[in-house]
């Protein structure tokens, strides 16, 4: 049995994902999980599908397990998402190997690169950069090209790159699990499709345009058919949709509760704070924020923290449990080998998890929480108590 886990949003799963999944099996896996973003993702936004049609698509597709990354981490930075992702990966004590992609799958190019993101030099040039103005991202590549070298910074311009050296950042140097970089095939990131496939982001372009055949050359028939069922029963969520919500809920907020707020620094709770008593829509509103400093990307990511309600310090602690959101008979053996090797408690029952700790209670309550409020994005509104129903068969 050799175990492969892969971190990911699947949003929406289409055949990039599969054929990731393809490829490690034809490299000797015999299992396969997944730690997958529950309803919010990363880019400060609902993800399309709840998790459970993501799940049920990926064990459609080759997944065996999904473990669900606490929206703590999922809607974080990408620091921070892989602080989560790896720390829910290694808790899990029966993983081989943490398969990622990336633009440049060099391990030691890319090892380089994290290796650096602790480089005290590197560290002092950063400060340095930061000084002027600009992002996070930005003065860090600078202030590795400045000490380590064009190749190294080059490495942190391509946004697959960037999570996969995260992930390394985060891995421990020895034992298992041992990192896999793949090559990231097609179209780049944001980018248009190309051989075939298409990236996530404009698939989710086209199912929400309604250009349904379009999306279905770029997903697995089985998928595209999952999907179509979730569309017909109202369960297609976009930021839009709950866009009145997300503005009364900021209007509500005074400035102490949103210098509370994740990633809030220098003052950015005063621009948020003068922006939501003015903007008439969520464009407007992420226009007023951002700034050279604070990209959109890290705007949105702010304005859903504010609206979910994600305390400040919450992606900086370790997970608290191991929830199983679905599995197929392979997923069962990898949970057998869970239950006698992983560091966290592990269960299929968000309500079980919650009575292990106090810190597992308030995660707990908080992912419910947020998926209660997810069933507002979605073109029907749903009652609440999602989170709490049966787990994925695959």
């Amino acid at each position: 049995m050799k175990t492969a886990a892969i971190i990911a949003e699947y949003n929406p799963f289409h055949k990039g994902h599969r054929w990731q999944i393809e490829e490690l099996r034809a490299q000797g896996m015999t299992h396969i999980a997944v730690v997958m973003s529950p309803d919010f993702t990363q880019r400060g936004t609902p993800a399309i599908f709840p998790k459970r049609v993501r799940a049920a698509a990926a064990l459609q597709n080759g997944a065996d397990l999904i473990v669900e990354l606490p929206v703590c981490y999922a809607a974080a930075s990408a620091q921070r998402f892989a602080f989560g992702g790896v720390q829910t990966v290694c808790a899990m004590g029966c993983v081989d190997v943490l398969a990622f992609g990336a633009e440049d799958a060099e391990l030691p190019l890319l090892q380089q690169a994290a290796d650096a993101l602790e480089d005290p030099e590197v560290q002092q040039q950063l400060r340095a950069q930061l000084a002027n103005g600009i992002t996070f991202a930005k003065a860090r590549e600078l202030a590795i090209r400045e000490v380590l070298g064009q190749q190294v910074s080059d490495v942190l311009q391509k946004p697959n790159n960037i999570l996969a050296v995260e992930y390394l950042a985060q891995l421990p140097r020895e034992g298992s699990p041992k990192p896999l970089p793949l090559v990231r095939i097609g179209n780049a990131h944001d980018g248009a499709p190309k051989q075939g496939f298409a990236s996530a982001s404009h698939i989710r372009s086209l199912i929400l345009g309604g250009n349904w055949e379009e999306a279905k050359e770029y997903l697995p028939s089985s998928t595209w058919e999952l999907y179509q069922q979730a569309m017909q029963s109202g369960q297609t969520a976009s930021m839009q949709t709950g866009e009145r919500a997300v503005l009364s809920v900021l209007r509500r907020m005074n400035r102490e509760q949103m210098a509370a707020l994740p990633d809030v620094s220098e003052g950015i709770e005063n621009r948020l704070y003068q922006a939501a008593r003015t903007a008439c829509s969520l464009e407007e509103l992420y226009e007023q924020i951002k700034t050279k400093r604070y990209p959109l990307s890290r705007v949105r990511r702010l304005v859903l923290s504010a609206f979910l309600g994600i305390p400040q310090d919450a992606a900086w602690q370790a997970p608290a449990y191991l929830r199983v959101l679905g599995m197929n008979e392979r997923g069962k053996e990898i949970l057998s080998n869970m239950k006698r090797t992983a560091t966290l408690p592990v269960s299929t029952s968000l309500a079980k998890l919650g009575k292990v700790s106090p810190q597992a209670a308030q995660m707990a309550a908080l992912e419910a929480d947020c998926a209660d409020q997810y069933r507002i994005f979605t073109k029907q509104i749903f009652p609440c108590g999602s989170d709490y129903a049966e787990f994925c068969r695959g």
